[in-house]
């Protein structure tokens, strides 16, 4: 199943939509999160447009989802321009296709999609797509919000050239007691979740490592700006999986 959300950038003129996919439902795991955070499933859920500061249940909550999305999840994205929101889903309904095709998952195939991704789309045969879905009722959803919202801070660290420093405290972890740059942090932690073209890696010769993300896992719509397609295609064209601590 596949489930997507987007993170919109009206300040830089792009949208990020997220789609993850999960073999078997994350209902359960989602709901056991909420409720270890001290929140209500069914009530309560993990938006990325929650303030965090001073909530401690809520940054429990957002490292959970965090490692459900690493330890469960496959994730694909599509960045297209603000002006395309009202026709939304129609670029939505085509790119599940795609990703469903291009890595041959299996079909009948069930797609749930948030609610507010405006417009109409009719589904190839075997896609069965659920839109306007409540994410306190469908909890996959909150997986697609992490992602698409991550996916966005990656984009718009790009566009903007900087970045937030955060402290590695986790023991034990290569670069604990150090400080990076969040956005190579969380690009490290993703980089081997994204839909990637297949490749023996038993032929990979010396450090070629980069395996393909565009046309698998990362959609650029032709409408983007220049500047944003320009970045759009330099952070998500590829992905290292090579040792990189």
């Amino acid at each position: 199943m596949i489930f997507i959300d987007e993170s919109i950038r009206d300040s830089l003129g792009y949208m990020c939509v997220g789609f993850v996919y999960c073999k078997e439902s994350p209902d359960e795991v989602i709901n056991d999160a909420i409720a270890r955070a001290g929140l209500k499933p069914g009530v309560d859920e993990y938006k990325s447009g929650y303030r965090m500061a001073n909530s401690g249940s809520r940054h429990e909550l957002r490292d959970s989802m965090y490692q459900i999305v690493r330890e469960r999840c496959k994730l694909g994205l599509y960045i297209a321009p603000v002006s395309e929101r009202p026709v939304l889903r129609s670029s939505v309904v085509d790119i599940v296709e795609k990703i469903i095709r291009c890595n041959e998952l299996a079909l009948p195939h069930r797609v749930f999609v948030d609610e507010g991704i405006l417009g109409h789309g009719e589904p190839n045969d075997g896609i069965e797509v659920k839109f306007d879905c409540d994410s306190r009722r469908i909890p996959g959803i909150q997986l697609a919000d992490f992602a698409a919202y991550h996916c966005s801070y990656l984009l718009k660290c790009n566009l903007a050239a900087k970045s937030k420093k955060i402290l590695i405290d986790e023991v034990p972890h290569p670069l604990s007691g150090e400080e990076v740059d969040l956005d190579w942090m969380i690009r490290a932690d993703f980089r081997r979740h994204f839909f990637v073209e297949q490749r023996n890696v038993e032929e990979i010769a010396r450090d070629d490592w980069f395996f393909k993300l565009a046309g698998y896992g990362a959609f650029f719509s032709p409408e983007l700006s220049p500047q944003v397609m320009s970045a759009a295609e330099e952070t998500f064209e590829s992905m290292y999986f090579g040792c990189i601590w």
